[in-house]
């Protein structure tokens, strides 16, 4: 492969700043061999090959890097994949992959508006626009430094495992871009702040770069001596920074400047050849030297000019060599990647195959429970609606049968009485007899009445009690008063087993009054309280509680039946006795 040459390819190199170690290889690389985790792995064979990269081995430096592709994990997105793919954006370029070189930058911006990294987009786009410009690309490079400009962040970047670009890397390719549309104007003005934040930053590969491209947009508008003097002071400052290429770079642009003075054209090009047998310079910025050095001695210096071109022949060949090598190991490389995807697909799609057969699964039980849980509570419908038919059908017999049996017991007994021919015994006898099944009746309509699940409302059992207690009281010293407030109207439910405790604890308190209060007056208050709960206050005038027999073993009957519906009782004496009992209803 033949590396296409231009005098922008140097741009490049500026950035690498701050990329050297001051620790010598070696030891990074036992500490690499060292290495126990895929992180630790992976964070020093990138060390390793950055710093080949900036040492001008580009062979070394993307040997590393494979390396460190080889410990990534495709399944995961992160900082580190922008990393990889900038530094190999960065190796297409030295290679001559340019269009290569466009695809990782893109890859990597791509990874960076993703993850939300505008430093790594910004980074992305500079190195799209300098493979761009080296396609002549220009125009579009130059949207792309804008775009770098424009996602570049306010606040100073943090340390990063790589490096990133500066503002004085964007504006100086800005002026680079500009001098190839032939832009001189617009190319200084964008170079001159490249060197202000270059002169700030004390940027060691900046300012030698800035002054490299004013001596350009010099040499682009003929003014020699201002070109001369900007790649000479170029030279100074990249030579106390240790940068040979861009010395070497230099030296290329003076032999353009003196093409037409033999003495500063050997000169410059000894200084060159000089340079390159004590440092270490790619071959691109080597081409480019012999290149500029050719067209200086082309037509004087014939003998000269067959040696160039040997070596420029040279570099190509080699180049070409290192391109086919490099592209086998990058084959293999890819290659390699797409083994690992396609097995990180398969053990995806297994995990998934094993997801489907366990929701499967869980569905075919859920499944299953339902269908239990719908035979079940059919099952249990069936019974309910079962017990309910057998308790209307109990309480319809009870209400027909036993019922009307102990009504004509008592309207025999009562016919008896009235009919005078019975002795004072008999009459006792009778009257007992009329008593217990007067007792005996309203306990089994009070059971027929807590079995039948119509009529279950708080409207119902209120009419139910005040009847009951007009007739219990019928006759009787006492006055009945009987209070409903308007939250009572609330249609409130009462099963059958609530009916039935809440009747009898208040019938149990009716009995103790009748008994023992030697009252004249009787109030039952009813009302909703606290939103749904019921209470029911149930107030004498008499003389209180005068003994231990007042409720005696009913009072514990009592309490548990206030207890079995969830509620409390209140007993209180102050001129007669006051209970309250409240107990939750549902709607």
């Amino acid at each position: 492969m033949q590396t296409r040459l231009s005098p922008f390819v140097f741009l490049f190199f500026c950035f690498q700043i701050g990329f050297s170690q001051s620790v010598p290889k070696p030891a990074s690389i036992k500490k690499f061999s060292q290495s126990k985790t895929n992180k630790e792995k992976i964070h020093h064979s990138f060390v390793i090959a950055e710093y080949y990269l900036d040492n001008d081995d580009i062979d070394a430096s993307q040997k590393w890097l494979n390396v460190t592709k080889d410990h990534l994990n495709p399944s995961v997105t992160d900082t580190t994949d922008c990393f990889v793919h900038s530094l190999q954006s960065e190796l297409f370029y030295y290679n001559g992959l340019y269009q290569f070189g466009k695809d990782e930058a893109r890859k990597q911006i791509g990874i960076a508006q993703k993850i939300k990294d505008s430093l790594s987009v910004s980074d992305g786009y500079f190195f799209l626009a300098i493979n761009q410009i080296e396609l002549g690309n220009y125009k579009d490079a130059q949207q792309s430094l804008w775009s770098s400009g424009k996602f570049y962040p306010d606040r100073k970047p943090t340390k990063r495992m790589r490096s990133v670009i500066q503002k004085e890397y964007i504006y100086n390719n800005l002026a680079q871009a500009k001098i190839k549309l032939h832009q001189a104007d617009s190319a200084f003005w964008y170079n001159n702040k490249a060197y202000g934040y270059a002169l700030r930053a004390n940027s060691r590969r900046g300012i030698p770069n800035v002054e490299q491209t004013f001596g350009e947009i010099y040499l682009s508008k003929n003014d020699i001596d201002s070109a001369a003097f900007y790649f000479k002071t170029s030279v100074e400052s990249a030579l106390k920074s240790n940068y040979y290429d861009t010395v070497l770079l230099n030296y290329g642009f003076l032999l353009e400047c003196y093409h037409d003075n033999p003495a500063l054209c050997e000169a410059y090009y000894n200084k060159g050849l000089d340079l390159l047998e004590k440092h270490i310079v790619n071959a691109s910025f080597r081409k480019l030297f012999f290149t500029k050095a050719l067209k200086a001695f082309n037509g004087r210096d014939r003998e000269k000019t067959i040696a160039i071109q040997h070596k420029i022949i040279s570099i190509d060949a080699k180049t070409q060599a290192q391109g086919n090598l490099y592209f086998q190991n990058f084959t293999n490389q890819y290659i390699q990647n797409e083994k690992k995807l396609l097995s990180l697909e398969v053990l995806k799609l297994k995990k998934q195959k094993d997801i489907v057969i366990f929701q499967l699964l869980v569905a075919v039980l859920l499944v299953v429970l339902l269908a239990l849980a719908v035979m079940y509570i059919r099952k249990k419908n069936r019974i309910n609606s079962t017990l309910l038919n057998q308790k209307n059908e109990i309480s319809k017999d009870l209400h027909d049968d036993i019922g009307s049996g102990i009504s004509s017991i008592l309207i025999h007994s009562d016919l008896l009485q009235k009919s005078g021919q019975t002795d004072e015994r008999q009459k006792l006898l009778l009257n007992k007899i009329n008593l217990t099944a007067q007792e005996v009746s309203q306990r089994i309509n009070t059971f027929i009445w807590s079995l039948n699940d119509e009529n279950n409302t708080l409207r119902d059992f209120m009419e139910y009690l005040k009847m009951y207690a007009e007739n219990l009281f019928e006759g009787t010293p006492l006055e009945l008063e009987f209070i409903e407030h308007e939250s009572s109207e609330k249609r409130f439910l009462i099963d059958g087993k609530t009916r039935k405790n809440l009747f009898f604890s208040i019938k149990e308190i009716f009995n103790n009054t009748l008994k023992h209060s030697k009252a004249n007056k009787i109030t039952i208050t009813v009302a909703i309280v606290e939103r749904r709960n019921l209470l029911i206050q149930i107030r004498d005038n008499g003389v209180g509680i005068s003994g231990q027999n007042y409720f005696g073993n009913g009072l514990k009957n009592l309490q548990k039946r206030v207890e079995a519906m969830k509620g409390n009782i209140e007993i209180e004496i102050d001129k007669g006795v006051s209970t309250k009992i409240n107990i939750p209803l549902s709607e």
